[in-house]
């Protein structure tokens, strides 16, 4: 009889891990949906506070760490797109997540000095308000990762060296799409 338990618990144990990972999952915007209008609770490091979302802007929302050194190797290239279109309706956000050590992320960002001129904020340990609400409900699993926001709408989520001038230029175009940002990059 208590051989029958143990493979019954096991099975519960799965199935309620899987629920819950599913749940994570749901909680976050599919592409084409709504974004949750506040911006998670973070420590902004510099640049301008963002709070919520303003639907008339567009928001690059880029997943970054100190120790990722493929997201330190894209830092100047989001830099570029930023001081191309920060006067375009465009908010570029580097947002440091998973890890903990606050003064190791201010040390960096100061010694990157104006190398990263956009905004720049830190999310804390995995357990932050940010981590929960889109890292895991996300299910991001690697960085750097970058979700693109318009119209208060989730329209990309992407590796940052998939945009570029011309994918740019279709967002503040108001003619982005996947395809159309995908047909861009093979030219």
């Amino acid at each position: 009889m208590r051989t029958i338990y143990i493979p019954l618990l096991l099975l519960l144990f799965v199935v309620t891990s899987l629920n819950v990972k599913a749940q994570q999952i749901a909680d976050f915007p599919d592409i084409g949906d709504d974004i949750m209008p506040e911006y998670p609770k973070v420590e902004w490091l510099k640049g301008n506070p963002v709070t919520q979302f303003d639907k008339d802007k567009i928001y690059i929302v880029e997943l970054w760490a100190t120790w990722c050194k493929p997201c330190i190797a894209a830092m100047p290239h989001l830099n570029a797109l930023h001081l191309k279109f920060k006067d375009k309706g465009v908010i570029f956000i580097g947002q440091d997540v998973m890890e903990d050590d606050k003064a190791k992320v201010e040390a960096f960002v100061k010694e990157m000095g104006d190398a990263i001129s956009y905004n720049i904020a830190y999310s804390g340990d995995v357990n932050s308000d940010f981590n929960k609400k889109w890292v895991k409900a996300a299910a991001v699993s690697s960085i750097p990762q970058t979700f693109v926001i318009q119209h208060n709408k989730l329209v990309w989520q992407t590796h940052p060296f998939n945009l570029n001038e011309a994918v740019m230029q279709l967002l503040i175009e108001d003619k982005f799409s996947i395809d159309a940002a995908k047909a861009l990059l093979k030219k």
